[in-house]
């Protein structure tokens, strides 16, 4: 058997010949910079806005001891360990179960909005007293003093 010769196939493709253009690249390039640069701008993190009032903290020092944080947004919802407290009891509880220990923390910081009223102010307070907590710091946005 006679094997017929194969038939020759002209090449017409011949890759990188020429110029080669860095246009698509760049277009990428500056995508992915885009994202890079302006990404954490383009969703905006869950969560609720508390307008501390202006204090000045720099009478405050801080001695080394642990300390637990509630927040209080406009609406009066209290917020602790970036969980939202369905009621005050809740709220109560969970306090009393992190300074049961001897060596627990016994300073609450306390950062309400400017909206809040006083009297929800005053039943934290005391809810905090009756969870073993002796200090209660109410947080502020520290004013800039100019020399």
């Amino acid at each position: 058997m006679k094997h017929s010769p194969s038939p020759t196939f002209k090449r017409t493709l011949f890759p990188l010949i020429g110029h080669t253009d860095i246009a698509p690249y760049l277009c990428v390039l500056f995508l992915l910079l885009f994202f890079m640069v302006f990404g954490n701008l383009l969703i905006l993190p869950a969560g609720s806005r508390i307008e501390l009032p202006t204090s000045d903290l720099r009478s405050l020092t801080w001695d080394g001891a642990s300390f637990l944080v509630v927040a209080v947004d406009a609406a009066e919802q209290c917020y602790f360990e970036n969980q939202v407290q369905p009621d005050l009891a809740t709220l109560q509880t969970r306090l009393a179960t992190r300074t049961a220990s001897p060596k627990g923390p016994r300073r609450l910081y306390l950062e309400a909005d400017r909206r809040v009223r006083y009297e929800r102010l005053s039943e934290l307070s005391r809810i905090a007293r009756d969870a073993g907590l002796t200090e209660i710091i109410l947080g502020g946005n520290p004013t800039r003093r100019t020399p």
